[in-house]
């Protein structure tokens, strides 16, 4: 069982994650518990160089599909052992899909990966979606009695929306405990309401009926507040978006009514929901860093790469929201892009602004460090 200020992130498997979780302390790991959702790998839109035929939806889930099998199914393994080791990972598979039935490519991924696991002494505990089919469920479950990690079962907010929900609720989670010979005490219960931070109450109080709440190995409560973009940021100005599902969080931690008081989880600097063709998309060339009670945005233009410098600079020698460059290895990294800016400034032909990728690491490693700081400082 995890304490009370344990720390669940949930992460889509993607560069930026992954070189976000190898970054962390070692002590800041001790506390964490990542929930990976593993996505489809990107793959280029135009079937020529000079990119001027762009390839149909059904050539690029093909293609995709075939990067997954023969490629990604074999990495995943090696990047969870690289960038966490064996300690305790929750991997989600409901994000894969294919050309044929999805079903066939997820038990796929799922038997190698939890098998490559194994062999490897990683510690995946599989993520059920309790509306999988039956089929996912039968070889999850079975694979979980061999690794003996047990499971999460991972309930949304439709299934809380009333109270005849919550009926249909207890008893679909009852018949699968009886259908697979399941007890609770082996299985995480994590409740995701994504980004409904608005009905917050509502869910959690909802989530204090599920049946034999106290006997769930863990209780987890998931929300995401970050928005889905930045059209509510201005260019050139610092912006601050309330974190409001670490707020809701602390705010209901205090309620001495709650039957079980959840652990959080939360979506980190991401948009909860996963929209994969925002992937071929420029993304603007944003930091975005956590605070105590919000997200501070510097927005930049799409593809103006030396903005990073110049708001990397801005936000290093501004004391009142800079945690230091010792704070994380995303706070280091930004501290040496701030001194970087100096000499491109001088000779922009030296490169080194960085890219996406680079700073959605940074973002991600700045907050996982900080909410392991604010779950320690708890009283």
């Amino acid at each position: 069982m995890f304490s009370s200020k344990h720390y669940i992130p949930i992460l889509k498997w993607k560069r930026g994650e992954y070189r976000a979780l190898k970054g962390l302390r070692d002590k800041d790991k001790h506390d964490i518990t990542p929930l990976i959702e593993l996505v489809m790998p990107t793959v280029q839109l135009y079937k020529d160089k000079k990119k001027t035929v762009k390839k149909s939806a059904e050539e690029m889930i093909k293609e995709m599909v075939i990067k997954f099998e023969e490629k990604r199914i074999l990495e995943i393994p090696k990047e969870i052992l690289t960038s966490w080791g064996n300690q305790p990972i929750f991997v989600d598979f409901s994000l894969i899909y294919g050309t044929q039935p999805a079903i066939h490519l997820k038990i796929k991924a799922l038997k190698s990966i939890i098998l490559a696991g194994i062999s490897m002494g990683l510690k995946i505990i599989p993520v059920l979606n309790l509306n999988e089919e039956l089929e996912f469920k039968q070889e999850l479950c079975s694979l979980s009695g061999k690794n003996n990690l047990g499971i999460c079962l991972r309930v949304t907010s439709s299934d809380l929306s009333d109270m005849a929900n919550i009926k249909t609720l207890n008893d679909k989670i009852k018949n699968f405990l009886l259908i697979f010979n399941l007890n609770e005490k082996n299985i995480d219960l994590l409740i995701d309401i994504k980004e409904k931070n608005d009905q917050y109450s509502k869910y959690i109080n909802a989530s204090q009926t599920i049946m034999n709440l106290i006997k769930w190995r863990n209780f987890i409560f998931a929300s995401g507040a970050f928005p889905e973009n930045l059209n509510g940021c201005k260019l050139d100005e610092q912006t601050l978006l309330p974190r409001m599902d670490w707020q809701e969080w602390v705010e209901h931690k205090k309620n001495k009514k709650l039957q079980r008081n959840p652990i959080f989880a939360d979506y980190t600097i991401r948009n909860p929901i996963f929209i994969e063709s925002l992937q071929y998309h420029s993304s603007t060339t944003s930091i975005k860093y956590t605070l105590e009670n919000d997200w501070l945005v510097m927005k930049g233009k799409k593809l103006d790469y030396p903005l990073y410098l110049v708001n990397a600079k801005l936000l290093v020698e501004d004391t009142k929201y800079f945690y230091g460059e010792n704070f994380s290895s995303g706070d280091q990294y930004l501290a040496q892009k701030a001194k970087h800016y100096y000499k491109y400034i001088k000779n922009p032909s030296i490169k080194g602004t960085g890219r996406s990728e680079d700073w959605i690491a940074m973002g991600i490693s700045h907050h996982l460090a900080l909410v392991v700081s604010q779950m320690a400082n708890l009283s």
